[in-house]
């Protein structure tokens, strides 16, 4: 009888112990702020202003040269990826007034998002 008593105690504790770990997790969860995703240039700048929605895992770039071809545009990041971006793809506002590209790293990347100056 003794042991089923202390494995009963046991368990209660392990479980009361994991109910508020969850508990705990998920408040500090909530209040986090969602930072966004922060890409380091090659000069040395940061950008810092990618939203997680499109960018999060490292997968957006400024882009140091840019293209205009009949049926898209050609895009070069600062890292040397070359990705060919469709007229149909949605563009977004870029913060800093320079060109910027978000992509999968697969072996055929695919835009996922596209950042462009207010001018263009």
């Amino acid at each position: 009888m003794f042991r089923i008593a202390r494995w009963l105690e046991v368990s209660l504790a392990r479980l009361v112990f994991a109910t508020l770990l969850v508990l705990m997790t998920a408040s500090v969860a909530a209040v986090s702020p969602a930072f966004a995703h922060v890409h380091h240039s090659p000069d040395g700048s940061t950008v810092s202003w990618y939203p997680r929605d499109c960018c999060s895992d490292g997968d957006c770039h400024p882009v140091s040269r840019i293209s205009a071809w009949s049926d898209g545009l050609l895009m070069t990041t600062e890292d040397g990826t070359t990705l060919f971006v469709d007229p149909s793809k949605l563009r977004r506002q870029s913060h800093d007034g320079r060109w910027h590209v978000c992509f999968g790293a697969q072996e055929n990347p695919v835009v996922l998002c596209v950042f462009e100056p207010p001018s263009s």
